[in-house]
Protein backbone atom coordinates (compact mmCIF):
# COMPACT_ATOMS: atom_id res chain seq x y z
CA UNK A 1 0.00 0.00 0.00
CA UNK A 2 3.07 2.55 0.79
CA UNK A 3 4.07 2.79 -2.79
CA UNK A 4 0.38 3.36 -3.79
CA UNK A 5 0.54 5.95 -1.23
CA UNK A 6 3.72 7.41 -2.82
CA UNK A 7 1.92 7.02 -6.87
CA UNK A 8 -1.09 9.03 -5.31
CA UNK A 9 1.40 11.43 -3.92
CA UNK A 10 3.21 12.17 -7.02
CA UNK A 11 0.56 12.92 -8.67
CA UNK A 12 -0.22 15.11 -6.29
CA UNK A 13 2.83 17.18 -6.80
CA UNK A 14 3.22 16.83 -10.16
CA UNK A 15 0.12 16.75 -12.41
CA UNK A 16 0.99 19.68 -14.59
CA UNK A 17 4.53 18.43 -15.51
CA UNK A 18 2.82 15.11 -15.75
CA UNK A 19 0.54 16.37 -18.38
CA UNK A 20 3.19 18.00 -20.22
CA UNK A 21 5.25 14.96 -20.41
CA UNK A 22 2.12 12.81 -21.75
CA UNK A 23 1.14 15.50 -24.33
CA UNK A 24 4.82 15.43 -25.31
CA UNK A 25 4.95 11.77 -25.49
CA UNK A 26 1.78 11.44 -27.34
CA UNK A 27 2.92 13.88 -29.74
CA UNK A 28 6.74 12.69 -30.85
CA UNK A 29 4.61 8.95 -30.99
CA UNK A 30 2.12 10.10 -33.45
CA UNK A 31 4.00 12.47 -35.62
CA UNK A 32 6.64 8.58 -36.14
CA UNK A 33 3.44 7.00 -36.91
CA UNK A 34 2.67 9.13 -39.38
CA UNK A 35 6.07 9.46 -41.12
CA UNK A 36 6.20 6.30 -40.79
CA UNK A 37 2.72 5.23 -42.73
CA UNK A 38 3.66 7.08 -45.38
CA UNK A 39 7.27 5.80 -46.20
CA UNK A 40 6.31 2.40 -45.27
CA UNK A 41 3.10 1.89 -46.68
CA UNK A 42 3.96 3.10 -50.65
CA UNK A 43 7.52 1.21 -50.09
CA UNK A 44 6.07 -1.65 -49.60
CA UNK A 45 3.41 -1.30 -52.96
CA UNK A 46 6.75 -0.82 -54.85
CA UNK A 47 8.43 -4.35 -53.75
CA UNK A 48 5.02 -5.52 -55.24
CA UNK A 49 5.52 -3.72 -58.43
CA UNK A 50 9.34 -3.85 -58.51
CA UNK A 51 10.00 -7.56 -58.02
CA UNK A 52 13.42 -7.65 -59.06
CA UNK A 53 14.48 -4.45 -56.66
CA UNK A 54 12.26 -6.20 -54.09
CA UNK A 55 15.07 -7.59 -52.26
CA UNK A 56 17.78 -4.52 -51.34
CA UNK A 57 14.34 -2.78 -50.77
CA UNK A 58 13.65 -5.03 -47.71
CA UNK A 59 16.91 -5.49 -46.74
CA UNK A 60 18.19 -2.04 -46.56
CA UNK A 61 14.62 -1.41 -43.89
CA UNK A 62 15.68 -4.57 -42.23
CA UNK A 63 19.31 -3.24 -41.75
CA UNK A 64 18.47 0.11 -40.53
CA UNK A 65 15.58 -1.68 -37.41
CA UNK A 66 18.76 -3.57 -36.51
CA UNK A 67 20.76 -0.46 -35.39
CA UNK A 68 19.93 0.24 -32.07
CA UNK A 69 17.51 2.92 -31.41
CA UNK A 70 19.68 4.55 -29.07
CA UNK A 71 22.60 4.54 -31.68
CA UNK A 72 20.58 6.07 -33.91
CA UNK A 73 20.23 8.98 -31.75
CA UNK A 74 23.56 9.27 -30.92
CA UNK A 75 24.61 9.69 -34.98
CA UNK A 76 21.69 11.77 -35.68
CA UNK A 77 22.63 14.21 -32.57
CA UNK A 78 26.05 15.08 -34.44
CA UNK A 79 23.33 16.25 -37.55
CA UNK A 80 19.90 17.31 -36.15
CA UNK A 81 21.51 18.23 -32.35
CA UNK A 82 19.19 17.58 -29.87
CA UNK A 83 15.05 17.32 -29.08
CA UNK A 84 12.72 15.88 -31.49
CA UNK A 85 14.47 15.79 -34.24
CA UNK A 86 16.99 12.91 -33.72
CA UNK A 87 14.05 11.09 -31.63
CA UNK A 88 11.99 11.04 -34.59
CA UNK A 89 14.45 9.93 -36.90
CA UNK A 90 15.56 7.26 -34.62
CA UNK A 91 12.16 5.75 -33.85
CA UNK A 92 10.99 6.03 -37.78
CA UNK A 93 13.96 3.53 -38.83
CA UNK A 94 12.20 1.18 -36.23
CA UNK A 95 8.57 1.82 -37.02
CA UNK A 96 8.89 1.59 -41.23
CA UNK A 97 9.96 -2.51 -41.53
CA UNK A 98 6.62 -3.33 -39.85
CA UNK A 99 4.12 -1.37 -41.79
CA UNK A 100 6.55 -2.02 -45.29
CA UNK A 101 6.47 -5.70 -44.26
CA UNK A 102 2.74 -5.85 -44.13
CA UNK A 103 2.10 -4.12 -46.65
CA UNK A 104 3.84 -6.34 -49.16
CA UNK A 105 2.46 -8.93 -47.78
CA UNK A 106 -1.37 -8.28 -47.77
CA UNK A 107 -1.03 -7.07 -51.32
CA UNK A 108 0.70 -10.28 -52.52
CA UNK A 109 -1.52 -12.65 -50.77
CA UNK A 110 -4.81 -10.93 -52.61
CA UNK A 111 -5.90 -14.29 -54.77
CA UNK A 112 -4.85 -14.01 -58.51
CA UNK A 113 -8.27 -15.06 -59.55
CA UNK A 114 -9.43 -12.22 -58.23
CA UNK A 115 -6.91 -9.93 -59.88
CA UNK A 116 -7.92 -11.84 -62.97
CA UNK A 117 -11.18 -11.27 -62.60
CA UNK A 118 -11.25 -7.64 -62.16
CA UNK A 119 -8.69 -7.63 -65.27
CA UNK A 120 -11.33 -9.57 -66.89
CA UNK A 121 -14.02 -7.43 -65.95
CA UNK A 122 -12.18 -4.46 -67.70
CA UNK A 123 -10.92 -2.80 -64.93
CA UNK A 124 -7.41 -0.48 -65.50
CA UNK A 125 -4.35 -1.43 -63.79
CA UNK A 126 -5.23 1.61 -61.82
CA UNK A 127 -8.83 0.49 -60.84
CA UNK A 128 -7.28 -3.05 -59.88
CA UNK A 129 -5.45 -1.45 -57.49
CA UNK A 130 -7.65 1.12 -56.13
CA UNK A 131 -10.65 -1.29 -55.73
CA UNK A 132 -9.39 -4.59 -55.37
CA UNK A 133 -5.61 -5.30 -54.11
CA UNK A 134 -5.51 -2.00 -51.60
CA UNK A 135 -8.90 -2.75 -50.04
CA UNK A 136 -7.78 -6.39 -50.07
CA UNK A 137 -4.52 -5.82 -48.64
CA UNK A 138 -6.05 -3.01 -45.65
CA UNK A 139 -6.26 -5.78 -42.91
CA UNK A 140 -2.54 -6.89 -42.72
CA UNK A 141 -1.53 -2.97 -43.17
CA UNK A 142 -3.10 -2.06 -40.10
CA UNK A 143 -1.83 -5.15 -38.32
CA UNK A 144 1.67 -4.03 -39.33
CA UNK A 145 0.33 -0.20 -38.49
CA UNK A 146 -0.75 -1.62 -34.84
CA UNK A 147 2.75 -3.13 -34.51
CA UNK A 148 4.53 -0.32 -35.38
CA UNK A 149 2.63 1.84 -33.19
CA UNK A 150 3.24 -0.38 -29.77
CA UNK A 151 6.90 -0.34 -30.79
CA UNK A 152 6.79 3.80 -31.09
CA UNK A 153 5.19 4.56 -27.44
CA UNK A 154 7.38 1.94 -26.14
CA UNK A 155 10.74 3.71 -27.68
CA UNK A 156 10.12 7.01 -27.33
CA UNK A 157 10.58 6.97 -23.78
CA UNK A 158 14.24 7.18 -25.07
CA UNK A 159 13.75 10.42 -26.49
CA UNK A 160 13.85 11.92 -23.07
CA UNK A 161 17.82 11.44 -23.10
CA UNK A 162 18.13 13.89 -25.79
CA UNK A 163 15.45 16.83 -24.49
CA UNK A 164 12.82 15.62 -26.32
CA UNK A 165 10.71 14.90 -23.66
CA UNK A 166 8.21 12.59 -22.78
CA UNK A 167 7.52 10.14 -20.06
CA UNK A 168 10.84 8.79 -20.42
CA UNK A 169 11.85 11.69 -18.43
CA UNK A 170 9.43 10.34 -15.45
CA UNK A 171 11.79 6.64 -15.77
CA UNK A 172 15.15 7.86 -16.24
CA UNK A 173 14.36 10.02 -13.28
CA UNK A 174 13.04 7.00 -11.34
CA UNK A 175 16.55 5.12 -12.13
CA UNK A 176 18.44 7.72 -11.05
CA UNK A 177 17.26 8.14 -8.01
CA UNK A 178 15.98 4.31 -7.57
CA UNK A 179 12.15 5.52 -7.11
CA UNK A 180 10.19 2.01 -7.66
CA UNK A 181 6.96 5.01 -7.37
CA UNK A 182 8.35 6.60 -10.78
CA UNK A 183 9.33 3.82 -12.63
CA UNK A 184 5.63 2.30 -11.94
CA UNK A 185 4.37 5.58 -12.91
CA UNK A 186 6.19 5.67 -16.27
CA UNK A 187 6.00 2.31 -17.06
CA UNK A 188 2.41 1.69 -16.49
CA UNK A 189 1.43 4.97 -18.35
CA UNK A 190 3.19 4.23 -21.32
CA UNK A 191 1.64 0.72 -20.97
CA UNK A 192 -1.81 2.36 -20.64
CA UNK A 193 -0.79 4.75 -24.13
CA UNK A 194 -0.37 1.06 -25.90
CA UNK A 195 -3.16 -0.36 -25.19
CA UNK A 196 -5.30 2.96 -26.01
CA UNK A 197 -3.59 3.16 -29.46
CA UNK A 198 -4.21 -0.75 -29.81
CA UNK A 199 -7.81 -0.59 -29.06
CA UNK A 200 -8.45 2.73 -31.30
CA UNK A 201 -6.98 0.86 -34.31
CA UNK A 202 -8.78 -2.03 -33.81
CA UNK A 203 -11.48 0.14 -33.68
CA UNK A 204 -10.61 1.74 -37.02
CA UNK A 205 -9.86 -1.89 -38.14
CA UNK A 206 -13.28 -2.78 -37.52
CA UNK A 207 -14.75 0.04 -39.13
CA UNK A 208 -13.34 -0.44 -42.26
CA UNK A 209 -14.57 -4.37 -42.63
CA UNK A 210 -17.96 -3.69 -41.67
CA UNK A 211 -20.26 -5.61 -44.12
CA UNK A 212 -22.23 -3.33 -46.57
CA UNK A 213 -19.03 -0.60 -46.31
CA UNK A 214 -18.61 0.61 -49.83
CA UNK A 215 -14.86 -0.52 -50.77
CA UNK A 216 -14.25 2.15 -53.03
CA UNK A 217 -14.43 4.58 -50.19
CA UNK A 218 -11.42 2.72 -48.35
CA UNK A 219 -8.56 4.05 -50.20
CA UNK A 220 -9.63 7.63 -49.14
CA UNK A 221 -10.65 6.89 -45.57
CA UNK A 222 -7.47 5.87 -44.84
CA UNK A 223 -5.15 8.48 -46.36
CA UNK A 224 -7.61 10.81 -44.63
CA UNK A 225 -6.06 8.92 -41.59
CA UNK A 226 -3.49 8.96 -41.98
CA UNK A 227 -3.49 13.38 -42.77
CA UNK A 228 -5.27 13.56 -39.40
CA UNK A 229 -2.67 11.52 -37.81
CA UNK A 230 0.01 13.40 -39.03
CA UNK A 231 -1.82 17.23 -38.75
CA UNK A 232 -2.62 16.08 -35.15
CA UNK A 233 0.84 15.24 -34.10
CA UNK A 234 1.57 18.70 -35.94
CA UNK A 235 -0.12 20.35 -33.55
CA UNK A 236 0.77 18.17 -31.05
CA UNK A 237 4.16 18.52 -30.90
CA UNK A 238 3.73 22.69 -31.98
CA UNK A 239 1.88 22.91 -29.17
CA UNK A 240 4.85 21.27 -26.53
CA UNK A 241 7.45 23.26 -28.19
CA UNK A 242 9.37 26.02 -26.84
CA UNK A 243 8.47 29.90 -26.92
CA UNK A 244 11.22 32.84 -27.53
CA UNK A 245 10.74 34.02 -24.60
CA UNK A 246 11.40 30.67 -21.96
CA UNK A 247 14.75 29.83 -20.74
CA UNK A 248 15.16 26.30 -21.32
CA UNK A 249 17.18 24.75 -18.35
CA UNK A 250 18.86 21.68 -18.82
CA UNK A 251 20.66 19.40 -16.62
CA UNK A 252 22.72 16.03 -16.60
CA UNK A 253 21.17 12.64 -15.79
CA UNK A 254 21.94 12.35 -12.53
CA UNK A 255 20.39 13.39 -9.07
CA UNK A 256 22.38 16.12 -7.94
CA UNK A 257 21.96 17.98 -11.22
CA UNK A 258 18.79 17.23 -11.50
CA UNK A 259 18.26 18.98 -7.86
CA UNK A 260 20.04 22.04 -8.75
CA UNK A 261 18.37 22.43 -12.54
CA UNK A 262 15.14 22.16 -10.50
CA UNK A 263 16.40 25.11 -7.99
CA UNK A 264 17.47 27.22 -10.83
CA UNK A 265 14.04 26.98 -12.89
CA UNK A 266 12.58 27.80 -9.35
CA UNK A 267 14.83 31.19 -8.82
CA UNK A 268 14.13 31.91 -12.34
CA UNK A 269 10.58 31.69 -12.45
CA UNK A 270 10.60 33.75 -8.90
CA UNK A 271 12.07 36.25 -10.96
CA UNK A 272 9.38 36.57 -13.24
CA UNK A 273 10.95 34.19 -16.07
CA UNK A 274 9.04 31.23 -17.93
CA UNK A 275 11.15 28.31 -17.46
CA UNK A 276 11.14 25.24 -20.23
CA UNK A 277 12.29 21.91 -18.12
CA UNK A 278 12.05 19.75 -21.65
CA UNK A 279 16.18 19.33 -21.16
CA UNK A 280 16.46 18.44 -17.35
CA UNK A 281 17.53 15.13 -17.75
CA UNK A 282 19.89 14.71 -20.58
CA UNK A 283 22.44 12.50 -21.03
CA UNK A 284 25.97 13.37 -19.56
CA UNK A 285 27.70 13.07 -22.93
CA UNK A 286 25.16 15.36 -24.91
CA UNK A 287 24.29 18.18 -22.39
CA UNK A 288 27.70 20.20 -23.72
CA UNK A 289 26.76 19.99 -27.36
CA UNK A 290 23.15 20.99 -26.69
CA UNK A 291 23.71 24.48 -24.92
CA UNK A 292 26.52 25.00 -27.42
CA UNK A 293 23.81 24.33 -30.34
CA UNK A 294 21.34 26.48 -28.35
CA UNK A 295 19.04 23.81 -27.61
CA UNK A 296 19.19 24.84 -24.10
CA UNK A 297 20.43 27.98 -22.22
CA UNK A 298 21.74 27.29 -19.46
CA UNK A 299 22.75 24.36 -16.78
CA UNK A 300 24.77 23.19 -13.71
CA UNK A 301 28.36 22.35 -14.82
CA UNK A 302 31.18 21.33 -12.67
CA UNK A 303 34.92 23.28 -13.30
CA UNK A 304 36.80 20.36 -13.38
CA UNK A 305 34.60 18.64 -15.86
CA UNK A 306 34.92 21.81 -18.22
CA UNK A 307 38.56 21.74 -17.51
CA UNK A 308 39.21 18.09 -18.35
CA UNK A 309 36.14 16.33 -20.41
CA UNK A 310 34.99 19.70 -21.96
CA UNK A 311 38.55 21.87 -22.88
CA UNK A 312 41.11 18.42 -22.64
CA UNK A 313 43.39 21.05 -20.99
CA UNK A 314 45.87 19.63 -18.52
CA UNK A 315 45.09 18.65 -14.62
CA UNK A 316 45.13 21.43 -12.32
CA UNK A 317 44.09 21.82 -8.61
CA UNK A 318 43.86 24.84 -7.77
CA UNK A 319 40.01 25.79 -7.73
CA UNK A 320 40.29 29.84 -8.47
CA UNK A 321 42.74 28.96 -10.83
CA UNK A 322 40.46 26.56 -12.37
CA UNK A 323 37.65 28.55 -12.77
CA UNK A 324 39.16 31.35 -14.06
CA UNK A 325 40.71 29.24 -16.97
CA UNK A 326 37.48 27.94 -17.64
CA UNK A 327 35.24 30.81 -17.59
CA UNK A 328 37.52 32.46 -20.17
CA UNK A 329 38.15 29.15 -22.38
CA UNK A 330 34.31 28.94 -22.29
CA UNK A 331 33.50 32.49 -23.03
CA UNK A 332 36.04 32.80 -26.06
CA UNK A 333 35.44 29.59 -27.62
CA UNK A 334 31.68 28.91 -27.32
CA UNK A 335 30.01 31.84 -25.79
CA UNK A 336 29.00 30.95 -22.79
CA UNK A 337 29.52 32.68 -19.20
CA UNK A 338 30.30 30.96 -16.12
CA UNK A 339 28.49 32.89 -13.32
CA UNK A 340 29.59 33.28 -10.05
CA UNK A 341 31.70 30.47 -7.90
CA UNK A 342 29.97 28.36 -5.55
CA UNK A 343 31.50 26.68 -2.70
CA UNK A 344 30.19 23.21 -3.74
CA UNK A 345 32.33 20.72 -4.79
CA UNK A 346 31.34 17.02 -5.77
CA UNK A 347 34.97 15.67 -6.31
CA UNK A 348 35.94 12.23 -6.18
CA UNK A 349 37.32 10.70 -2.94
CA UNK A 350 37.49 7.43 -1.24
CA UNK A 351 34.80 5.95 1.33
CA UNK A 352 35.41 3.13 3.55
CA UNK A 353 33.21 1.18 5.84
CA UNK A 354 32.76 2.99 9.04
CA UNK A 355 33.61 -0.09 11.26
CA UNK A 356 36.73 -0.96 9.19
CA UNK A 357 38.01 2.95 9.04
CA UNK A 358 37.46 2.43 13.45
CA UNK A 359 39.43 -1.34 13.85
CA UNK A 360 42.67 0.05 11.48
CA UNK A 361 42.41 3.48 12.60
CA UNK A 362 42.44 5.00 8.92
CA UNK A 363 41.49 8.77 8.41
CA UNK A 364 43.38 9.70 5.58
CA UNK A 365 44.23 8.04 1.86
CA UNK A 366 47.78 7.82 3.20
CA UNK A 367 46.22 5.70 6.04
CA UNK A 368 44.80 3.43 3.60
CA UNK A 369 47.98 2.69 1.44
CA UNK A 370 49.55 0.33 3.55
CA UNK A 371 45.89 -1.78 4.26
CA UNK A 372 45.42 -2.21 0.63
CA UNK A 373 46.39 -5.60 -0.15
CA UNK A 374 43.59 -6.58 2.54
CA UNK A 375 40.86 -4.59 1.18
CA UNK A 376 38.17 -5.37 -1.22
CA UNK A 377 37.89 -2.05 -3.31
CA UNK A 378 34.59 -0.90 -6.01
CA UNK A 379 35.03 1.27 -8.48
CA UNK A 380 33.75 3.13 -11.63
CA UNK A 381 35.13 2.22 -14.70
CA UNK A 382 36.29 5.68 -15.11
CA UNK A 383 38.01 5.94 -12.27
CA UNK A 384 40.11 3.30 -13.71
CA UNK A 385 40.75 4.42 -16.96
CA UNK A 386 41.32 8.10 -16.21
CA UNK A 387 44.30 9.98 -15.74
CA UNK A 388 42.59 11.78 -13.09
CA UNK A 389 41.29 8.81 -11.43
CA UNK A 390 43.15 5.80 -9.58
CA UNK A 391 46.43 6.55 -11.40
CA UNK A 392 46.75 9.98 -9.87
CA UNK A 393 46.29 7.99 -6.75
CA UNK A 394 49.21 5.65 -6.76
CA UNK A 395 51.31 8.82 -8.55
CA UNK A 396 50.74 10.53 -5.19
CA UNK A 397 50.34 7.87 -2.21
CA UNK A 398 52.08 5.27 -4.22
CA UNK A 399 50.73 1.63 -5.33
CA UNK A 400 47.19 0.31 -4.55
CA UNK A 401 47.81 -3.46 -4.60
CA UNK A 402 44.11 -4.12 -3.31
CA UNK A 403 42.57 -7.91 -2.44
CA UNK A 404 40.02 -7.15 -5.54
CA UNK A 405 39.34 -4.45 -7.65
CA UNK A 406 35.00 -4.94 -9.06
CA UNK A 407 33.24 -2.66 -11.35
CA UNK A 408 30.20 -1.19 -9.78
CA UNK A 409 27.13 1.34 -10.04
CA UNK A 410 26.51 3.94 -7.39
CA UNK A 411 24.56 2.86 -5.37
CA UNK A 412 25.38 -0.84 -5.83
CA UNK A 413 28.89 0.14 -4.40
CA UNK A 414 27.01 1.86 -1.52
CA UNK A 415 25.07 -1.01 -0.46
CA UNK A 416 28.25 -3.35 -1.11
CA UNK A 417 29.96 -1.11 1.83
CA UNK A 418 26.84 -1.47 3.61
CA UNK A 419 26.60 -5.38 3.64
CA UNK A 420 29.81 -5.90 3.97
CA UNK A 421 30.57 -7.19 0.27
CA UNK A 422 33.43 -4.68 -0.31
CA UNK A 423 35.38 -2.69 2.07
CA UNK A 424 36.53 0.78 0.12
CA UNK A 425 34.82 2.59 -2.80
CA UNK A 426 35.59 5.39 -4.85
CA UNK A 427 32.87 8.11 -3.80
CA UNK A 428 31.77 11.54 -5.00
CA UNK A 429 32.20 13.62 -2.39
CA UNK A 430 28.33 15.18 -2.39
CA UNK A 431 27.13 11.80 -2.82
CA UNK A 432 24.08 11.70 -0.42
CA UNK A 433 24.79 8.15 1.02
CA UNK A 434 27.33 9.49 2.49
CA UNK A 435 25.36 11.63 4.67
CA UNK A 436 24.70 7.98 6.80
CA UNK A 437 28.65 8.30 8.91
CA UNK A 438 27.47 5.21 10.75
CA UNK A 439 28.05 2.97 7.53
CA UNK A 440 30.37 5.34 5.64
CA UNK A 441 33.66 7.59 6.26
CA UNK A 442 34.80 9.73 3.55
CA UNK A 443 38.86 9.50 3.89
CA UNK A 444 40.45 12.38 4.05
CA UNK A 445 42.16 13.78 0.84
CA UNK A 446 45.75 14.70 2.37
CA UNK A 447 47.83 15.46 -0.78
CA UNK A 448 45.95 17.02 -3.10
CA UNK A 449 45.58 15.09 -6.00
CA UNK A 450 42.15 15.71 -8.04
CA UNK A 451 41.42 18.59 -9.81
CA UNK A 452 38.76 20.74 -8.53
CA UNK A 453 34.67 20.19 -9.12
CA UNK A 454 33.00 23.25 -8.30
CA UNK A 455 29.32 23.59 -9.16
CA UNK A 456 28.57 26.98 -11.10
CA UNK A 457 25.71 27.65 -13.65
CA UNK A 458 26.20 28.32 -17.12
CA UNK A 459 24.54 30.58 -19.33
CA UNK A 460 24.65 31.10 -23.50
CA UNK A 461 25.42 34.65 -23.93
CA UNK A 462 22.85 35.79 -25.96
CA UNK A 463 20.35 34.72 -22.89
CA UNK A 464 22.57 37.28 -20.57
CA UNK A 465 22.50 40.40 -23.10
CA UNK A 466 18.80 40.00 -23.63
CA UNK A 467 17.58 39.44 -20.09
CA UNK A 468 20.36 40.21 -17.51
CA UNK A 469 18.14 39.37 -14.81
CA UNK A 470 19.18 35.34 -15.37
CA UNK A 471 22.30 36.27 -14.05
CA UNK A 472 21.25 37.92 -10.68
CA UNK A 473 18.79 35.59 -10.13
CA UNK A 474 21.40 32.61 -10.32
CA UNK A 475 23.77 34.39 -8.87
CA UNK A 476 22.37 35.45 -5.87
CA UNK A 477 21.80 31.56 -5.34
CA UNK A 478 25.66 30.80 -4.97
CA UNK A 479 26.17 31.90 -1.50
CA UNK A 480 23.65 29.24 -0.29
CA UNK A 481 24.76 26.10 -2.60
CA UNK A 482 27.81 24.74 -0.92
CA UNK A 483 28.88 20.84 -0.49
CA UNK A 484 27.26 20.64 2.88
CA UNK A 485 24.08 21.51 1.29
CA UNK A 486 24.60 19.39 -1.80
CA UNK A 487 25.10 16.47 0.70
CA UNK A 488 21.95 16.77 2.61
CA UNK A 489 19.69 17.75 -0.82
CA UNK A 490 21.05 14.56 -2.73
CA UNK A 491 20.47 12.68 0.69
CA UNK A 492 16.99 13.46 0.58
CA UNK A 493 16.60 11.77 -2.61
CA UNK A 494 18.82 8.92 -2.35
CA UNK A 495 18.72 7.80 0.97
CA UNK A 496 14.93 8.82 2.69
CA UNK A 497 13.03 8.83 -0.84
CA UNK A 498 11.57 12.16 -1.24
CA UNK A 499 10.78 13.49 -4.71
CA UNK A 500 13.48 15.52 -6.67
CA UNK A 501 11.49 19.25 -7.46
CA UNK A 502 10.08 18.56 -3.32
CA UNK A 503 13.23 18.72 -2.18
CA UNK A 504 14.50 21.50 -4.13
CA UNK A 505 10.80 23.52 -3.46
CA UNK A 506 11.40 23.25 0.43
CA UNK A 507 15.37 24.23 -0.31
CA UNK A 508 14.49 27.18 -2.76
CA UNK A 509 11.85 28.57 0.22
CA UNK A 510 13.88 27.91 2.92
CA UNK A 511 16.50 30.97 0.71
CA UNK A 512 13.57 33.53 0.88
Amino acid sequence: MEIWASIILYFENNMDAYLIMLRRHIGISLRVLAISILIGCPMGALCVIFKKQQKWIVGLFQMLRIIPSLAVLVLSIRFLGIGMGPAITALVFLAVPPILMNTMAGLEEVPFFMLETAKGMGMTPLQVWSKVRLPLALPLVLAGVKTATVEIIASTTIAALIGAGGLGQIVFQGLSVRRTELLLVGGISVAVLSLVAVLLLDLLDRFFQRKGFDMKNKLFKLTSAVLIIFSFGLITTACTGSDNDVIRVGSKDFTESLIIAEIYSLALEAAGFTVDRTGHNLASGIVHTAIVNGEIDLYPEYTGTGLLTVLGLPLMTDPIEVYELVKREYYERYQITWLDLTQAHNGQGIAIRTSLAQELGIVTISDLQPHAHNLRFVSTAEFIDREDGLSAMVAAFGAFDFYSVNIMGGGARYEALRTNAADVSVAFTTDGHLYNTHYYTLLVEDIVIWPPYNLVPIVRNTILEERPGVADALNRLAPHITTAALLHLNSQVIVYGQDIQEVAREFFESLQ
